[in-house]
């Protein structure tokens, strides 16, 4: 996207996208929310937490320096609930949402019952789930987002999808609309953060999360007025391949990233992998 199309955007009422981009803007916006949002919290009153060793203060710290906070893990059985869940529902392909659906069952390589090459199958409402709905709920994860962001989000936005392993090139995953193999970072909203689970083992060969460390700090103006996708060698040129870390580890691992970084998903070519994401918007 150049910045012609960051003009239309904002022309066409998405003025987020171009001022959500700046860190200054993302700070008094979190200001002005914490002075004025009188919203009851949620996630509170006594709740038993998924994370009951977690410290909020120190996630929240590292957040801020790093991007990203690693080891806020998942109990086995919650694991379990989802990957049940994810195996059992009826998926989307990414690239037709309202197409025929399919099961996990059905997919091989990459390719669903009915011929059709899938690189990507959602789940419809995955808080249909209560395993789902308890991480969106639980206590603590929502003290991490309230702290970070400094106020209480105004939106929620849950995603469980199945990236399937597949001789895809990256050109064909493209065009599947598998557009997060390219760094990026996201512009959700005027302030944003999000947690992310793997829900199975997953290694930089099953679509590992690929991110480039204090990247959400310090971007030239020229990324920040540019496109919010950039290649891997300027990335890596301009934040230093030593700020560069693949996510990789058995179900459950969780972390929690503020997305205004650049990150990416490794291509899986050796095993499948579901995710689920949890977004915390404005």
């Amino acid at each position: 996207m150049n910045l012609q199309r960051v003009v239309t955007k904002v022309f066409n009422g998405d003025i987020h996208y171009a001022l959500g981009r700046f860190r200054t803007v993302r700070l008094a916006y979190g200001g002005v929310r914490r002075l004025t949002d009188r919203r009851v919290s949620v996630g509170q009153g006594g709740s038993p937490t998924l994370f009951p060793n977690a410290d909020i203060e120190h996630i929240v710290r590292t957040i801020s320096a790093e991007a990203v906070f690693l080891g806020l893990n998942l109990p086995a059985k919650i694991v379990a609930d989802i990957d049940a869940f994810a195996r059992s529902e009826p998926l989307h392909a990414n690239y037709d949402p309202h197409g025929p659906t399919f099961l996990y069952a059905e997919v091989h390589r990459g390719t669903a019952a009915d011929g059709r090459f899938v690189s990507i199958g959602g789940v419809r409402e995955p808080t249909r789930c209560s395993a789902v709905q308890a991480i969106v709920n639980d206590p603590v994860l929502r003290s991490i987002v309230r702290t970070y962001l400094g106020h209480e989000p105004h939106e929620v936005m849950t995603i469980l999808n199945w990236s399937f392993a597949s001789d895809f090139s990256d050109d064909q995953r493209r065009r599947l609309k598998h557009h997060v193999i390219d760094y990026h970072y996201d512009v959700g909203g005027y302030n944003f953060v999000y947690a992310n689970f793997y829900i199975t083992d997953t290694d930089r060969y099953s679509g590992a999360h690929v991110m480039m460390k204090r990247s959400h700090n310090r971007k030239p103006l020229r990324m920040l007025l540019g496109s919010a996708s950039a290649s891997e060698e300027s990335v890596r040129k301009q934040f230093g391949i030593e700020n560069e870390i693949t996510i990789e580890g058995p179900a459950g691992t969780g972390f929690v990233q503020d997305t205004s970084c650049y990150h990416r998903a490794t291509p899986p070519t050796r095993g499948d992998r579901l995710m689920l994401a949890v977004r915390f918007i404005n």
